[in-house]
């Protein structure tokens, strides 16, 4: 077992050693790719922990609320909202609050809470955006300044005869362009994944406040 445990951490060390190796050689642009890298790692785990807390549709909540409402259960049905956390019930809670007002007015008041919400939600997509464009333009950079320095040790070659320059100035290169393409990558899934979510929660929250209004004014003409 302990032997196990010996191979374990050698291996662990091995590759952090490769790792660092690989920064290294890849040359200062690695640096902006490493603090990009880190910043759009805790929004996306930041993201991930706004989604479960503020992100809630509360499935079937709009359902059961309206089946209250049409039979003039209000005050049950905001208890049922009020104890569900989430914009699709809070918006639902204002339907009911300001049940005696105008739809105009109503809607008015919804799309107040709701952008409350979705705004929360939204913050921090921005940066995941904006950092699948530039991270591979400073993966490009990068291979441009690697190619540079491997054309001048071509040059320098001639009068050295030393290899192992020409050999770093491509590595440098290939190295820069790959991290930067994998964080684009990373970056690129987690802003859709949470752009797609964000739309959803967006859309079942208006169809759900969409058919407490219907009740609601099915209770008005009756």
């Amino acid at each position: 077992m302990h032997r196990h445990r010996g191979y374990g951490l050698c291996s662990k060390l091995k590759i952090m050693s490769n790792l660092v190796s690989l920064f290294q050689a890849g040359g200062f642009i690695m640096w902006p790719l490493l603090l990009l890298s880190l910043a759009c790692g805790g929004v996306i785990i930041e993201r991930i922990l706004a989604f479960r807390e503020l992100g809630h549709t509360a499935p079937g909540l709009a359902q059961r609320v309206a089946t209250l409402a049409s039979t003039g259960q209000w005050e049950e049905a905001q208890r049922l909202c009020q104890g569900t956390a989430g914009p699709t019930a809070a918006c639902l809670n204002v339907v009911l609050e300001r049940r005696e007002q105008t739809a105009t007015a109503i809607e008015r008041h919804v799309e107040e809470t709701g952008q409350k919400y979705f705004v929360q939600l939204e913050r921090g997509l921005p940066l995941l955006d904006t950092t699948t464009t530039i991270s591979p333009l400073l993966g490009l950079l990068g291979t441009i300044l690697g190619m540079i320095g491997a054309f001048n040790a071509i040059a320098g070659q001639a009068r050295s005869g030393n290899a192992d320059a020409v050999l770093a100035g491509v590595g440098e290169a290939l190295y820069a362009t790959a991290a930067g393409i994998v964080i684009a990558v990373i970056c690129f899934v987690a802003y859709n994944a949470f752009a797609a979510r964000l739309r959803r929660v967006e859309v079942e929250t208006e169809m759900a406040v969409t058919q407490l209004m219907n009740v609601l004014l099915d209770e008005r003409n009756a």
